[in-house]
């Protein structure tokens, strides 16, 4: 069903790592009057040799940003923050699960500063660990402020050991497909084009269409599926650990945040015809 949508307003984009916004978000960011992405991590995970390939974690994070930088030029209107602790650090890729309280204040605290219409994260796919923490993150953030949400997919495991890319792995809601125009698919590939350190990973996903929906509510404390491997095969976390700190994140009454809750914004639209499934 085709459906022409307009009025858009500000958009937060929140992802993990430097390139996740373009691959899953590039079309949209292009169709927003003004947004911002804020990244968690410091897209350096240890244990993987980059120190050896750029000196350290520290030029390897470094450089990411530097991409991002450049990839998020080509979008009027469109600026990145990033997630600090309290005493300005960054947080460390593939722990952001240990840290999410902390990692929950800084990310409340650019949203009140941003004040967005609406908020967009990844959903919980069981695909990479930061991913997942950033959907805790996300689901937080919109019941605190009242924030019209959308998720997106980035991959994730099949039961057959496959690799599956920007597909939702649960269906059961309206997905939003978003087919880029000529113009919007040129600047996209221009974006990722900046992001030379990931060039081999970027390259797998298709850069015609992104996929969005409202998202599955689920708690995020205990396995959605048979088995939960996450990205980081070198040094695999075990999942009751990252299934209890959701736990502990959850459950506590209140964050300290120092912030009102928003009204939630009625009549959001989105600037583009969408194709629902």
């Amino acid at each position: 069903m085709q459906n022409t949508i307009d009025n858009f307003g500000k958009l937060l984009i929140f992802v993990a790592h430097p390139d996740d916004e373009t691959i899953a978000c590039s079309g949209l960011l292009q169709r927003a009057s003004a947004s911002l992405v804020a990244f968690a991590v410091d897209g350096a995970p240890p244990h993987y040799g980059f120190e050896k390939r750029f000196g350290s974690l520290r030029n390897y994070s470094d450089a990411r940003f530097l991409e991002a930088s450049r990839a998020l030029k080509c979008i009027p209107g469109c600026s990145f923050r990033r997630l600090t602790r309290k005493d300005g650090t960054w947080f460390v890729d593939q722990h952001l699960f240990l840290e999410l309280p902390e990692a929950f204040t800084s990310l409340a605290q650019i949203t009140r500063e941003f004040s967005p219409d609406l908020l967009v994260s990844h959903a919980l796919e069981g695909g990479h660990i930061d991913h997942d923490a950033c959907h805790i993150l996300a689901t937080r953030l919109a019941q605190e402020f009242s924030l019209r949400t959308l998720e997106f997919p980035l991959y994730w495991k099949s039961k057959h050991g496959h690799d599956v890319f920007q597909q939702f792995r649960e269906s059961g809601e309206s997905e939003i497909v978003l087919q880029l125009s000529q113009q919007e698919l040129l600047v996209k590939r221009q974006m990722l084009a900046e992001y030379q350190t990931q060039h081999g990973l970027t390259s797998v996903f298709p850069a015609e269409t992104e996929r969005f929906r409202a998202p599955i509510r689920a708690d995020g404390t205990k396995p959605a599926w048979s088995e939960y491997p996450f990205e980081n095969r070198r040094r695999p976390w075990k999942a009751d650990l990252f299934f209890r700190k959701i736990a502990e994140f959850q459950q506590s009454p209140g964050l300290e945040t120092g912030l009102m809750p928003r009204t939630r914004i009625k009549g959001l639209h989105f600037p583009f015809s969408s194709e629902h499934r």
